[in-house]
């Protein structure tokens, strides 16, 4: 596991989520991306729990993804299923567990501070927290190869334009919240795409 903790974790911090790994006694993996979720618990039969991280986020987002499913592995030492699995006991337990990283020393300042306003009241997902997530997809370009032409985020994409997203052709609605209203072209079905996913232009 040591190469796994100073590969993945910020500098300074594979110390003390080595010992949330020995404390809570799961079995930890770096698995390939998934579109769907960025990590993931669970709790087998035999009592043996599990947390996967996807391998491709930066240290930050991988560290806050990383202690959100150990909140999950608390909960499950004390409650098993009899609690929501993002209800008070979780988000005490991640309050709890994020407490000790929330310093400058960890963070840079720019995701610290939305870092701190989601920490008040944390939800299932950073995705949840438009702030929070543009300063960590800003830190994807340290870690990331260079974008390739015309990938932007839908955000900036200019309304009636037109943008490809998971190999599919849509044109640019309105913004609702953190969402933004797009139509695909082959169908004429309309969707609520997050504001900053990545997408596909034919811009240069």
């Amino acid at each position: 596991m040591t190469d796994v903790f100073t590969s993945y974790f910020p500098l300074g911090t594979d110390i003390y989520c080595r010992q949330l790994w020995q404390q809570y006694e799961f079995y930890f993996r770096v698995v390939n991306p998934r579109r769907t979720r960025l990590g993931d618990f669970r709790a087998f039969p035999d009592g043996k729990t599990q947390i996967t991280v996807n391998a491709n986020l930066n240290p930050y987002a991988f560290l806050i993804t990383y202690v959100h499913e150990v909140a999950h592995a608390d909960v499950n030492r004390t409650y098993r299923r009899r609690v929501q699995p993002h209800g008070k006991a979780w988000q005490t337990a991640f309050q709890r567990l994020m407490q000790p990283l929330l310093t400058e020393a960890v963070f840079p300042a720019d995701i610290l501070l939305p870092l701190q306003r989601y920490m008040v009241r944390p939800a299932a997902t950073t995705y949840a927290n438009p702030a929070l997530m543009l300063a960590l997809r800003k830190e994807d370009t340290k870690y990331s190869s260079p974008a390739e032409p015309g990938r932007i985020l839908l955000r900036d994409v200019p309304e009636g334009e037109a943008f490809q997203f998971d190999k599919k052709t849509f044109v640019r609605g309105t913004l609702r919240r953190t969402r933004i209203v797009c139509k695909e072209v082959s169908t004429g079905k309309s969707y609520a795409i997050l504001a900053h996913a990545w997408v596909e232009t034919n811009g240069k």
